[in-house]
């Protein structure tokens, strides 16, 4: 029997990515060609730079467009990623490319560029030295956002596989990987389950490898809501009062149900668009839905835990 297709993405930035995916889904693609399809359109627009995604996201301290994309099929628990990518715009191609082509998981810099041009990616000189605004570091990061665009896709034969692809936070240092394209950390997925992204300040995300606490908490028959809000909720505790922190998780499950949740994001201004949102919105699309639907997730409050 065939399974219901369902797209699920971060931020309500994903609509157009998520679009994709599921019209790649309703052509019988794969779920991996359809995460990698709907990235595609992100990284390749320089529009959605401000969001801190492709080829006009946001310069490292050296005014250096550095890209961290990641992607893993479900099916088999194949997994490639590329960090500090510079000179290519399709960085989640060039991760699927690594997966599949390479020996290894995942590449860095200067040879992930190298790999990269040997797989035919074509080389950008002048990828990520458009004007931009004033590069924000330290405390003033929280009103910039950091985003990170995730996308998990069920597709028809019940195969699931997660996404993701970033430039990473203004003014970061050169080299700096953050949570995304880290396995268990930024995405995971087992089709046996399901699959989960994150998105928020990376550098402590990665602590706590939540996307894969998520997925595993599916296989004990959790449901992606409970999953999501359980995770988030262990990791504000261990925290304790360690000052601001922001990190969002999506997740969908093998019957394509979804669910998220939200450590202090309390709003969310989608500038371009001219939206304000209450919490964390992300984006979902089915094969039953006739447009893809925001939902807020509002964040978890010190008396729920």
């Amino acid at each position: 029997m065939a399974a219901s297709a369902c797209v699920v993405g971060t931020w309500p930035f994903s609509r157009e990515p998520v679009r994709k995916a599921m019209q790649c889904l309703s052509n019988y693609s794969t779920s991996l060609d359809a995460v990698e399809a709907g990235i595609h359109v992100a990284e390749v627009d320089p529009n959605y730079g401000p969001y801190h995604v492709g080829c006009g996201g946001w310069q490292n301290s050296d005014l250096v467009l550095e890209l961290d994309a990641a992607i893993m099929n479900g099916t088999d628990m194949n997994f490639g990623a590329v960090t500090a990518l510079t000179g290519f715009a399709e960085a989640i191609s060039v991760a699927r490319q690594v997966m599949e082509k390479s020996p290894h998981s995942m590449l860095t810099g200067p040879g992930a560029a190298r790999f990269a041009r040997a797989q035919g990616f074509q080389f950008q000189e002048n990828m990520g030295r458009h004007p931009k605004p004033q590069m924000v570091v330290g405390v003033d990061k929280q009103r910039h956002g950091h985003d990170t665009l995730g996308i998990l896709a069920l597709d028809k034969q019940g195969n699931i596989c997660a996404g993701v692809s970033t430039s990473g936070m203004s003014g970061k240092l050169p080299g700096r990987v953050g949570d995304s394209a880290l396995p268990g950390c930024g995405l995971y997925a087992d089709s046996q389950a399901g699959a989960a992204c994150c998105s928020g300040d990376g550098d402590e995300i990665l602590r706590y490898c939540p996307s894969y606490k998520v997925v595993d908490l599916l296989k004990q028959g959790y449901s992606p809501q409970n999953a999501c809000l359980s995770t988030a909720k262990e990791i504000m505790r261990r925290r304790g009062t360690r000052g601001a922190f922001e990190m969002v998780v999506i997740a969908l499950d093998n019957k394509g149900n979804q669910g998220a949740a939200n450590i202090g994001v309390h709003s969310y201004k989608d500038e371009a668009a001219g939206i304000q949102y209450a919490g964390f919105p992300f984006v979902t699309l089915s094969d039953n839905m006739t447009e893809a639907q925001v939902t807020c997730s509002p964040p978890i409050s010190e008396d729920q835990l």
